[in-house]
């Protein structure tokens, strides 16, 4: 899964019974009306439409367009600091596996249904399988989207509408993000623009560094410690169904005496989840929690990761929460072994089921991860 440059952050953490503070935070997902706006912890933002295919229901309609026309969705990235600039894409796709028409075109609606002046825009293909808006029209289309109602798309020159976004919500969006980065009353504001410089607005802080070890998967035929199972038949409730035997319990040797024991636990629809214990010399077998923004070591389920990757030449443990079966809302995340603890490294994030494969979710935690040094021959 492509998860593009992830959002980190140094959190807090449980490991040998060392409890660290986080080192960052960021803003918890917020939506306006149709949209919804997460930032990360190096202040980049996201501004989603989030009223197409979700289970809250469709928009409605604007006016002329088709009851059987497809809700599509917005996408607006905007980066912190006084030059950056807004990242708009367009698409009415659930993926990208089919090709972007080259014809595309958005036209900003108001309330009465009819194209508001100079609101047609030329949208060109996208390497993420969308379509961009170009960036010497991002000024003239956030000013017209400040009275628009939605955004509707056609292809060629027959202006036949193919799909529409709602813009309910996006001048909120917006403002929210601005006031974030520090934007508001600035020329480098886009909503709320002021006379002060846009040299006022504070540079993207740097992203964490994180620098990876590299961990070894123990031998297939090492013993389970009894420790291990005794917690697996008390905690995992479906376990011996999912995993008869415990056959899927995996162990990994985080060096000084430390084993990270890696349990399947069960199985839905579509996610599979596990738990991790460590283990610190022969006898003591403590859950081991991974930390996130909303996630802290008291909570029951903080040694839990759901469709669980363990990649121990990179040092990395990543999982992937799918919302629903399509995976078009959901979390995934990495965390990476630093010789003391896993950090939280990667996290993106889509709460609204719209129809947005990951590639698109709003990045929460960035970091800058070292890959581990090759072992000397």
């Amino acid at each position: 899964m492509n998860t593009r440059t992830a959002k980190p952050l140094l959190l807090s953490f449980v490991l040998a019974g060392l409890f660290v503070m986080p080192v960052q935070a960021q803003s918890v997902p917020k939506d306006y009306r149709d949209w919804s706006v997460s930032c990360s912890n190096i202040k980049t933002c996201t501004a989603v439409s989030i009223s197409g295919l979700n289970e809250m229901g469709v928009s409605a309609r604007p006016r002329g367009v088709r009851a059987e026309t497809e809700m599509g969705w917005l996408w607006l990235e905007l980066e912190a600091g006084p030059a950056a600039r807004p990242r708009i894409i367009y698409s009415a796709m659930f993926t990208s596996a089919q090709p972007t028409p080259k014809d595309g075109s958005l036209r900003i609606v108001g309330r009465d249904g009819r194209p508001l002046a100079n609101g047609n825009f030329i949208l060109t293909p996208d390497e993420s399988g969308a379509s961009l808006l170009p960036s010497a029209d991002v000024d003239r289309f956030i000013a017209l989207a400040k009275n628009g109602h939605a955004v509707i798309y056609s292809i060629g020159a027959s202006r036949q509408v193919q799909s529409f976004a709602s813009l309910s919500g996006f001048v909120a969006a917006l403002r929210a993000i601005e006031v974030t980065q520090g934007r508001t009353g600035t020329a480098a504001a886009w909503i709320d623009k002021g006379k002060s410089a846009r040299e006022r607005v504070p540079l993207a802080p740097a992203a964490p560094i994180v620098n990876a070890v590299a961990f070894t998967k123990l031998s297939a035929r090492t013993t389970v410690p009894k420790s291990v199972l005794e917690r697996r038949k008390a905690e995992c409730d479906d376990s011996e169904r999912y995993d008869p035997r415990g056959q899927g319990i995996e162990g990994f040797n985080l060096g000084k005496g430390r084993t990270l024991w890696s349990v399947p636990c069960g199985a839905g629809a579509y996610n599979a989840w596990s738990k991790f214990y460590l283990q610190q010399g022969s006898t003591s077998v403590m859950p081991h929690p991974f930390l996130g923004p909303e996630r802290t070591a008291s909570d029951e389920d903080a040694h839990s990761l759901v469709n669980v990757s363990i990649e121990p030449e990179t040092g990395q443990i990543s999982a992937f929460s799918k919302g629903r079966g399509i995976a078009d809302c959901g979390t995934a995340e990495t965390h990476t072994w630093d010789g003391t603890r896993f950090v939280m490294t990667t996290l993106i994030e889509m709460n609204a089921c719209s129809g947005l494969m990951p590639y698109f979710w709003p990045q929460r935690i960035k970091t800058e991860v070292v890959p581990p040094a090759k072992a000397k021959r």
